[in-house]
């Protein structure tokens, strides 16, 4: 079966994410990859209504991203429970979020959690 799929990739935030006071103090770059699928048989190409609306991604992103808390898994989950709400025929959601320069006292690199579910549609 084919899945259709829109996403977001690479996309930049500054936000102030973190288990340290600094990092809710000074802030970090982070940058996000969001994919939405569905099933190929339920969707046209005649209108915005019938594919998933990258807007839309970007505004839940922008939202999840706007309220820092302390670990990426808690972004991911709320990225991912808007993502359900707001479209009802996903088949298939995946979010990938990096943390530019993490304090850890690396030279450079970058943070990551992914969170990828399937659905039962």
């Amino acid at each position: 079966m084919q899945e259709y799929q829109v996403g977001l990739e690479e996309v930049r935030f500054f936000a102030y994410h973190g288990l340290f006071p600094e990092e809710r103090i000074l802030g970090n770059w982070f940058i996000l990859t969001v994919r939405v699928s569905k099933r190929a048989d339920v969707f046209g190409f005649e209108s915005i209504n019938h594919t998933y609306d990258y807007g839309k991604i970007f505004a839940i992103c922008e939202a999840v991203m706007s309220k820092p808390v302390d670990l990426l898994e808690t972004v991911a989950l709320s990225i991912a429970s808007q993502l359900k709400l707001s479209f009802v025929d996903l088949s298939c959601y995946e979010v990938h979020i990096w943390k530019e320069q993490p304090p850890l006292g690396m030279l450079g690199g970058r943070s990551c959690v992914s969170l990828k579910e399937t659905l039962n549609k």
